[in-house]
């Protein structure tokens, strides 16, 4: 518990650090500042400066949820079972929301190569998908974090069954969408999108389909 309130300090402060680190980047941005960007790097999307007030502000925001989350949750109490996994989880999200809000920054002064953010969050979020699925099978029953299927939620043979087959599933996503941020400018945006949303949905689709067949015996 002191180790959980130590690391919402900590974390809480380097989202204020990094919000006030924006606030004196701010009259130095352009008025108009990319906000969006198509699956080959391309900004497509603009808004004013002050959007990015709002990107910082995030970061906070996500570790506010990540906090409160597991005091509303019914099994809540299972949450000091993985202590450290959830705090690995809220300290990858908080930095990498951070990181991610001084990219936009970065595109915006025009330092960053035309054509590299898509690279730069997708690999991000691939690195992310590939890191929770190492470590899901640690997480134990709760309604917050890891593959909650109804079987998986009543039964804990099931739950961690579910968890191990989710952490291959998310470690594949994770690839498909390190190697679609990689070659997104190659492929074009069609291609990539469906490719996304086909191993969104399959993946997700399968670890329902996985944990029904634990349910049921037939998945030895």
């Amino acid at each position: 518990m002191k180790q959980s309130k130590r690391l919402l300090a900590v974390l809480g402060a380097v989202c204020a650090l990094n919000f006030i680190g924006h606030l004196i980047c701010l009259p130095f941005l352009p008025d108009v500042i990319p906000v969006h960007w198509n699956f080959a790097g391309q900004a497509d999307g603009w808004g004013p400066k002050e959007t990015n007030l709002i990107q910082a502000a995030l970061p906070a925001l996500m570790l506010l949820l990540l906090w409160f989350l597991p005091r509303i949750d019914p099994k809540g109490q299972n949450f000091e079972k993985f202590a450290p996994l959830w705090r690995g989880t809220m300290t990858g999200f908080v930095l990498f929301f951070c990181a991610l809000t001084w990219v936009f920054v970065l595109a915006a002064f025009g330092v960053l190569p035309d054509g590299i953010m898509g690279m730069l969050i997708g690999g991000g979020i691939g690195v992310l998908f590939i890191l929770l699925g190492n470590y899901m099978p640690r997480a134990r029953q709760n309604y917050t974090f890891g593959c909650r299927t109804p079987w998986a939620l009543a039964d804990e043979h099931n739950w961690a069954r579910t968890q191990r087959m989710g952490g291959i599933t998310f470690i594949i996503m994770g690839a498909v969408i390190l190697l679609t941020g990689m070659l997104g400018g190659v492929l074009g945006e069609v291609p990539v999108l469906a490719l996304l949303l086909g191993v969104t949905l399959g993946g997700v689709v399968w670890i329902y389909v996985y944990s029904f067949l634990v349910f049921k015996g037939w998945m030895k």
